[in-house]
């Protein structure tokens, strides 16, 4: 060996010892323990500086690494992210250590002449605790007591197989010296009373019984376990099996590996559990089988554990436990587990069935009659749980990461823990000054793992190994996606491999749903945008998105749509596949022309928007619950895209939101997602176009048409050069609406009349329509005519089947009809508003229709409807920040104080509104507002 760590380190070269200072010494054993992958500069320094890392540490660890180049030559590789230790098989005592432990104890159950030639190799390359007397840090430290932990279960795996072969000298001296080491461990007492006994020695196996029962009782405050009081038992009758040679013939077997000390949680997960194996109810021939299932991570084994120590009371006959899944993520051969069972049961390795099938009878039989529980860990496919149903009285307890189809089994999902829960986790691990001190950083942290256990605990056992980093500082170190995964390994604890373990029985198109989705940002998606991107049905979309519920990397949201959870996602995007700017361009281009296509069939556009100009499956739902349940994915989408260079397209995919923003009033996504466009973009003439008609209404909508105004005439001149009318048509409405709200008259006229001369070539369309609901006082010469206008704006929009726009003649309908002194035919027109908008669910535009409505109750006498629609319109447009929709609220609310003859009520309300419009730069309303207002001031001093 070149490399020895197994007790004090030893570091050779071609040339003989490598000596070094010590630190350098540590990098060394940091990257040569990490089994040949890379490692990253800063989990370096958190090694060697287990406290506060000076200033210099970057600089001192690349010189350290250069000493190491030096002196071990072709050994330190640099690598994108760190440094790679080059190491070949047979050169770390302690790889070659974890490979013969693991050897060893797989050939235990089948072949055990060659598992105590493996264990005992093993056995040889112990010197002692690894890395004895190095200063070693948290990563290390973990590496070291993962060491210790195979070391303890071979010694106990090799002494057991020495037993069986009648070498009880040999075990019993091994075993003496291992229990003066690690005098609390049960299993190890229990090998080595039998050992005693079968040398021939019972009094001195009571000896041994007691010595270990005084240990624990001084030490820890408790009894010996089940195995080791049932061996006690078994001494003192002199039971004839003690001497048979086979320590899983003793007593009652109890293999459930201790409980985690630190659990917490998941109360209601355990009292189900409970009561199902508990109170289980009798079924002729069938004993109980649960599976219990969830994504990597969520701590389905600690749980069935758990609760398996909690029920073993209620199974006299014993607990049978066994891990399903190799490490390589293959399954266990039914047959190897079976026959463990068996052996457990008492039946000697020459009295077990050949096969499979025959094993699993060979168990029924053996069961009969008795309870027992049997825990299952990682099942992988169904096939392994059938063979390992119990009969009647016992119960069959199985964790798996797939959802399984076991007939007549009870199914349980385990899901994250919440960030409460999560946070009591990590005070367990990392202490209760740390948690106590930093509450904040805690909840961060557990969310930024995603409430699974196994990343909570890495990075509890990082905090609890350097106390004097703060959870402030994990927590910030966590944030950086590209190293959370490497963030959340620590030792043995390795979460990005159990989560890869979930993708190895992957087909290779759900692998490639899988990846492409974690790159792409949305929360959830529907079946239709992986159908679109691959190029497949949205059926086998579907499909291929329930093969990843059943292997738990996805999960169902409702309405047909799933979610991954960002651990997930981040694993999943290391996965090989296409460059992740190939899979954001497509996605933007699929929802641009998803967009586009659902847009044609709202039941309003007031903005003309482009035909999609690609192929698009087309959405099952309706139009406006597709934008609906989609605008959240486009949202995040649009900065993905100019991140990688996409601006025109993320520019064209945010303006074919805006007619659904319009629609709902949504118009923080609609500023959302134009304010994402950097500004000064190089844009094609349509597409900027488009932008700044858009940016312009959205400065109308905000009620800041100063704002709007420039945009809305560079808008128009783009079209014009386009020569595109509906566009110059657009762009003149809001142009001529802007000015003429600022007062400025005669630039509305002209902007009026530029879009006029685009009507005769958009008849069919919806556009004329705007255009005749423009054609109001001051552009009308008279109110016949303004009149004329609207009542042909409405017959456009039905005829369009624009809804929205027909929803706005009526609102200019009313305030007409009011105003000519007709209000029982503008309340007419009014409620048709109202009825229009609450359907749409357009808040803001439902505003403004009830804010007419109440002015016409006025006009009717119906002061109390008018009063709650006044309030009810000021309290939805302050909770909106509808400047426009407070203002005349305000003011509404002002003229019914003065009906009421309480004009010192109403001068506070008028001054805010008169205030409100002449911020928004509405010089007649202000001024109509002044009028009520002088009034309210006259009339209140009188």
């Amino acid at each position: 060996m070149l490399f020895r760590v197994l007790g004090p380190t030893e570091l050779r070269s071609g040339a003989g010892p490598v000596r070094m200072a010590a630190k350098p010494r540590l990098v060394a054993l940091l990257l040569l323990t990490s089994g040949g992958r890379v490692v990253s500069l800063d989990n370096v320094i958190d090694e060697v500086w287990a406290q506060r890392p000076p200033a210099s540490a970057l600089a001192n660890v690349r010189t350290y690494i250069s000493q190491l180049r030096r002196l071990l030559p072709g050994r330190i590789e640099a690598e994108p992210g760190g440094y790679r230790f080059a190491v070949a098989a047979g050169e770390l005592d302690l790889a070659e250590f974890s490979a013969l432990v693991a050897a060893g104890r797989a050939r235990a159950a089948d072949r055990p002449a060659e598992a105590r030639d493996r264990l005992g190799q093993a056995l040889s390359l112990w010197r002692g605790q690894p890395f004895e007397g190095e200063p070693i840090g948290p990563v290390l430290q973990a590496r070291a007591a993962a060491a210790q932990d195979d070391y303890l279960a071979a010694v106990e795996t090799y002494c057991e197989l020495l037993l069986r072969a009648g070498d009880t000298g040999a075990a019993r001296t091994l075993l003496r010296a291992t229990v003066r080491e690690h005098p609390l461990r049960e299993r190890l007492r229990s090998l080595l009373v039998l050992a005693i006994y079968q040398s021939g020695d019972p009094a001195g196996a009571l000896a041994a019984y007691q010595e270990a029962r005084a240990a624990l009782a001084a030490e820890l405050g408790i009894d010996p376990g089940p195995e080791l009081a049932a061996l006690h038992r078994a001494v003192l009758r002199h039971d004839d099996r003690l001497l048979a040679g086979e320590h899983s013939r003793l007593g009652v077997p109890f293999q459930l590996p201790p409980s985690v000390a630190d659990f917490v949680g998941r109360e209601a997960e355990i009292e189900h559990l409970k009561r199902l194996l508990r109170h289980r109810e009798p079924v002729p021939g069938a004993g109980l089988t649960a599976v219990l299932t969830g994504m990597a991570g969520t701590g389905k084994s600690t749980l069935a554990v758990r609760v398996g120590h909690e029920v073993a009371g209620s199974f006299p006959d014993g607990c049978l436990y066994a891990g399903l899944q190799e490490s390589d993520g293959t399954p266990v051969p039914p047959s190897r587990v079976l026959g463990g069972f068996l052996r457990a049961l008492g039946v000697p390795q020459e009295g077990l069935a050949p096969a499979g099938v025959e094993r699993a009878a060979q168990l029924r039989s053996l069961l009969a009659g008795r309870r027992v529980l049997i825990v299952a860990d990682d099942a992988v496919d169904a096939e392994q749980v059938r063979q390992l149903m119990p009969g009647p009285g016992s119960a069959l307890l199985v964790t798996s990461r797939a959802v399984l189809t076991v007939p007549g089994a009870h199914l349980m999902e385990l899901r994250p823990l919440d960030t409460a829960a999560g946070v009591a986790l990590l005070d367990r691990i990392a202490g209760r000054d740390a948690v106590a001190a930093e509450p904040e950083a805690a909840a961060a942290l557990a969310e930024l793992c995603g409430g699974l256990p196994l990343g909570i605990r890495a990075v509890g056992v990082r905090s609890a190994a350097w106390p004097a980093l703060s959870l402030a500082r994990l927590a910030a170190r966590l944030s950086d996606e590209h190293q959370r995964l490497d963030r959340l390994t620590v030792g043995d604890i390795d979460l990005r491999a159990s989560l890869a373990l979930s993708y190895r029985r992957l087909r290779p198109e759900a692998l490639s749903l899988l990846r492409m989705m974690s790159i792409l940002p949305m929360r959830t998606f529907s079946p239709w945008l992986p159908a679109a991107l691959l190029g497949i049905g949205e059926p086998g979309a579907h499909h291929l998105a329930e093969q990843l519920c059943e292997a738990q990397v996805l999960s169902r949201t409702g309405d047909e749509r799933y979610a991954m959870h960002d651990l997930v996602r981040l694993s999943a995007s290391e996965q090989a596949g296409p460059p992740a700017e190939e899979l954001v361009a497509a996605a933007g281009r699929v929802y641009l022309a998803a967009a586009l296509s659902a847009n044609r069939r709202l039941p309003g556009r007031p903005m003309a928007l482009p035909a999609p100009t690609t192929a698009v499956v087309e959405a099952s739902a309706a139009p406006v619950e597709w934008f609906e349940t989609e605008l959240e994915g486009i949202r995040a989408l649009i900065p993905l895209l100019i991140r990688h260079g996409h601006v025109d397209l993320a520019a064209r995919l945010a303006t074919a939101t805006v007619n659904f923003c319009v629609l709902r009033g949504r118009v923080d996504d609609w500023a959302a997602t134009h304010e994402a466009i950097p500004a000064g973009a190089e844009l094609t003439p349509a597409t900027a176009a488009l932008l700044a008609l858009s940016v312009g209404s959205l400065q109308r909508f905000r009620d800041d048409n100063a704002t709007a105004l420039p945009h809305l005439r560079r808008a128009y001149h783009l079209y014009d050069e386009l020569g595109d009318a509906a566009g110059m048509a657009g762009a003149a409405l809001g142009w001529s609406v802007a000015a003429q709200q600022l007062g400025r008259l005669p630039e509305a006229l002209a902007a009026y009349d530029r879009a006029v001369r685009q009507v005769a070539v958009l008849d069919g369309t919806p556009t004329p329509g705007y255009v005749h609901l423009a054609f109001r006082r001051p552009i009308s010469s008279t109110p016949e005519e303004e009149s004329a206008a609207l009542h042909r704006a409405l017959e456009i929009f039905e005829a369009a089947h624009d809804t929205w726009g027909g929803a706005e003649a009526h609102t200019f309908l009313a305030e007409d009809y009011r105003r000519r002194q007709l209000p029982a035919v503008a309340a007419r027109h009014a409620r048709a508003a109202v009825h229009t908008y609450a359907e749409l669910r357009d808040q803001m535009q439902l505003t403004v229709a009830e804010i007419v409505l109440a002015n016409v109750y006025l006009e009717l006498g119906s002061v109390e409807h008018a009063r709650a629609l006044a309030e009810q319109c000021l309290a939805r447009a302050l909770a909106a920040g509808h400047r426009w929709g407070v203002a005349s609220a305000r003011r509404a609310a002002g003229r019914i104080e003065l009906i009421k003859g309480r004009p010192a009520a109403a001068v506070p309300l008028l001054t805010a509104a008169e205030a409100g419009y002449r911020e928004m730069g509405l010089v007649n309303a202000a001024e109509q507002t002044r009028s009520l207002l002088r009034e309210a001031i006259s009339s209140s001093a009188r």
